[in-house]
């Protein structure tokens, strides 16, 4: 059976400690520097370095403090990568969903169609307004309209004066642009 000695274990002064600090410091942010890339970030992961050591010195079994100091800011600094790596992954991520939800929305815009997204309705509208409108009003104006005829033909199939089949079809045309004012852009 081996028997081992204890092991002698050094706790680091307040002056070792300072000295430590002092000598390695500057070092320690250039070397985590040249990994995160970021001298604020070097600096924040150095110090919390070193109030690790600190707080922790009666815990520590070393002798090389500048040893331990170094490997705790490696630690650190592969902790702030890998944390750098997954928010960039996540934005990524993020980038490509909203990058496929353009290209959809790019596609909808372009197919879509306003003339015949509303042309059913506006259809419908229309139908009904002609419906509504006094029966002679009505004739006059699908005359006029759909079967092509002038006003002096219409005036003379209804025995009408052509100045009353032009106020039927002013009539008939104030009806349908006031049923239609949300379809009808204005001049």
């Amino acid at each position: 059976m081996l028997i081992t000695e204890p092991y002698d274990k050094h706790i680091i002064s307040e002056e070792e400690f300072g000295e430590l600090f002092r000598n390695s410091r500057t070092l320690f942010i250039r070397i985590a520097n040249s990994y995160v890339h970021n001298m604020a970030v070097a600096e924040d992961i150095t110090n919390d370095s070193f109030i690790r050591l600190w707080e922790k010195r009666e815990e520590i079994f070393t002798e090389n403090y500048q040893s331990y100091a170094f490997r705790t800011i490696i630690n650190k600094c592969l902790d702030y990568l890998k944390s750098q790596q997954i928010r960039t992954s996540a934005k990524q991520d993020m980038y490509d969903i909203i990058s496929r939800m353009q290209k959809y929305e790019i596609i909808s815009l372009k197919g879509c169609d306003p003339d015949s997204i509303f042309a059913s309705e506006v259809e419908a509208i229309f139908r009904e307004t002609i419906d509504r409108m006094p029966k002679l009003t009505r004739e006059i104006f699908i005359a006029s309209r759909f079967d092509d005829k002038t006003y002096n033909e219409i005036a003379q199939d209804y025995r009408l004066t052509v100045r009353q089949v032009t106020s039927h079809i002013q009539y008939a045309l104030r009806t349908l642009r006031l049923a239609l004012k949300d379809y009808i852009t204005s001049r």
